[in-house]
């Protein structure tokens, strides 16, 4: 029997002032990639994640409620809208989220996983939208993480470049990295969760 690193239950959510979404019910096991597709799904995300406290229903990550007890279990996540860091290179960017990071991976360990080692030197502001996404994702790694939130990370890339996220993704995954995203359709190496319904 396969052990579950993520197991939702009957989930009740709310997904904005009018609308929540009820009874939503998955499990994922270690390197699984898990597709949430509908309305509210960033919600059940942001619920599994440990950043929205569900309404009723269970969310166990890795056997602990992320809600209650956030920091329990390795996680990294990566938001729609990625992070800033103007005025620092890539390099800076990775060292400095490495100093809030207990036992993280070298640097040079996070922008090889991701693409960007040649890269280390480059600020901010001169990365392309693809660049900046895989530097969201080399942070969410730098913490040896078991289980990947992200939302939607191929959001408004072109196709090879969703292609290079994904890619990424699936690695981790190969590695024992369980992976929950958001994202408007199925990616190979992926499969969707149960269907959403907004109530």
């Amino acid at each position: 029997m396969t052990a579950h690193v993520i197991e939702v239950r009957d989930l009740h959510v709310r997904a904005g002032e009018d609308e929540s979404v009820r009874g939503v019910s998955f499990a994922l096991a270690a390197g699984e990639i898990g597709v949430l597709r509908g309305k509210g799904a960033t919600a059940v995300l942001e619920a599994a994640a440990g950043v929205r406290r569900p309404v009723a229903g269970t969310v166990r990550v890795a056997g602990t409620d992320p809600y209650e007890r956030p920091g329990a279990v390795r996680s990294g996540a990566v938001w729609r809208e990625g992070g800033l860091f103007p005025g620092l290179t890539v390099a800076e960017v990775v060292d400095t989220w490495r100093r809030w990071t207990l036992d993280p991976i070298g640097r040079d360990d996070a922008l090889r996983l991701t693409g960007l080692t040649g890269l280390a030197d480059v600020p901010f502001e001169r990365l392309t939208p693809v660049r900046r996404r895989l530097l969201d994702l080399a942070l969410a790694l730098v913490g040896r993480s078991d289980v990947l939130f992200l939302e939607d990370p191929a959001h408004g890339l072109e196709r090879g470049d969703a292609d290079r996220v994904w890619s990424v993704l699936r690695f981790a995954a190969a590695h024992g990295v369980t992976v929950l995203v958001t994202a408007p359709a199925e990616a190979a190496g992926a499969r969707a969760v149960p269907g959403l319904r907004a109530a």
